[in-house]
């Protein structure tokens, strides 16, 4: 016969509970699959009507070229931003670093630039390296000393 104390003991203690992190966007896939599974799981008697189907494919066609737009919009930024650093090569700016209250100037002439993997473009001047957005000034000519 087995006892109380046999069947604790091959008892172990339930897994911790796994940590469900939602997602906030919904891709194409998990569209598609709620689709197929909306249209699988209708009642024959009151399907789905077309307008409420063209509704939503209209709703996901929408979604996707919005996505598609914001893609092509950071693509343009980037772009923008590196013309705009390759208009600034050779010439004097005037840099201001630091919080506004407490703010460092530097002047010198770019000599660089640089690209980082996020796409954002740095100016390189003094041997230095500065946001393109921390330029407060540009001279399109060297002054004569």
């Amino acid at each position: 016969m087995i006892s109380a104390s046999d069947i604790q003991s091959q008892m172990t203690a339930p897994p911790p509970p796994l940590e469900r992190v939602p997602t906030q966007t919904m891709g194409q896939t998990e569209f598609l699959n709620l689709l197929v599974t909306q249209m699988r799981n209708q009642d024959p008697l009151k399907p789905v009507t077309d307008t409420e189907f063209i509704a939503q494919m209209a709703q996901f066609t929408s979604l996707e070229q919005t996505k598609e737009m914001s893609s092509d919009l950071e693509r343009l930024r980037q772009s923008y931003a590196l013309t705009q650093g390759t208009a600034l090569m050779g010439k004097e700016v005037r840099v201001a670093t630091g919080a506004k209250d407490n703010q460092v100037f530097t002047n010198g002439i770019v000599t660089d630039i640089e690209v980082n993997k996020d796409g954002d473009v740095n100016v390189r001047v003094n041997g230095e390296s500065y946001e393109l957005d921390e330029v407060i000034a540009v001279h399109s000519e060297i002054p004569q000393n």
